[in-house]
């Protein structure tokens, strides 16, 4: 029995340990939740307690032997497991409501359509164009830092200002733009009879106009810039194309994150087809 007790203070050490760990994880994840983090704070104590407690009475050998003190070991054992797993819970339900937000049609935040309606969207705008021969452009943009923004001052400043952002883009568009969510932190929109040199233009004048009206959510002055990349839409099947154009487009941003931001970049050229060859 003296070992069984030995074991379970062995496992209760590395079990409140790794609870504590976890919760400290959690408290630099959720800083920005005060209920949450101060209610993951008493976890990590409460945990560490117990861990501390299960390795004093094991290196000093001060506690009973019996059946008795092995159900009170197992007791204090479900406190790590059991933060462990709200915890968990709390995260699981984070990333639900992430993918519900992602799965639905319109984002909630800008109220512009997400990636699958913004598709649907602007099929049946770029088939008029192929129909018209005319020319077909998309732009693709993010706020530099958000991802920054979003870890130092928690996810709703991320919310609020992709919100503005969102102003500002429809602002920057024509009226038979179709403009939506490309992901969650980029918007997007085709440009009908938009040449790249026209799609330029409007990625001008929608990095000018963030830069000027998308205060830094610190409020000490500072202004937030914008990425833009555009990629002119090839000739093929319809929603291959369009697929295609947004990808280069979302690539050509990235490309203009990465090189520090502010600034407009153009993807290269697709390859020559026909509305007939394969893609």
């Amino acid at each position: 029995m003296k070992l069984i007790v030995q074991a379970l203070q062995v496992l209760i050490v590395l079990g409140g340990t790794g609870a504590a760990v976890v919760g400290v994880q959690a408290m630099a994840a959720w800083h920005h939740l005060p209920r949450r983090f101060l209610f993951t704070g008493f976890g990590v104590l409460a945990c560490a307690a117990v861990a501390v407690l299960a390795a004093d009475s094991l290196l000093g050998g001060t506690r009973a032997a019996g059946w008795r003190a092995a159900l009170a070991l197992l007791a204090d054992g479900m406190l790590p497991l059991a933060f462990i797993l709200l915890v968990q819970a709390y995260r699981r339900a984070d990333l639900d409501r992430l993918k519900a937000q992602q799965a639905s049609p319109v984002n909630q935040q800008t109220s512009l359509p997400n990636r699958a309606l913004l598709i649907d969207q602007a099929i049946p705008a770029l088939a008029r164009c192929q129909r018209d021969q005319m020319p077909a452009s998309v732009v693709a943009a993010s706020v530099d830092g958000l991802a920054e923004i979003a870890q130092a001052r928690g996810p709703r400043a991320a919310e609020a200002m992709m919100r503005d952002f969102a102003i500002v883009f429809r602002d920057a568009t024509r009226a038979g733009d179709v403009a939506g969510h490309a992901s969650a932190g980029v918007l997007a929109a085709l440009l009908p009879s938009a040449t790249p040199e026209a799609a330029a233009g409007m990625a001008e004048r929608l990095r000018r106009e963030a830069s000027a009206r998308l205060a830094h959510p610190g409020m000490d002055g500072r202004r937030l810039s914008v990425s833009v990349g555009i990629a002119p839409v090839g000739d093929g099947p319809v929603r291959a194309v369009l697929d295609e154009a947004i990808a280069a487009a979302e690539g050509a941003l990235a490309t203009a994150a990465a090189a520090g931001g502010d600034r407009v970049l153009e993807a290269p050229a697709p390859p020559l087809r026909s509305a007939g060859q394969p893609m």
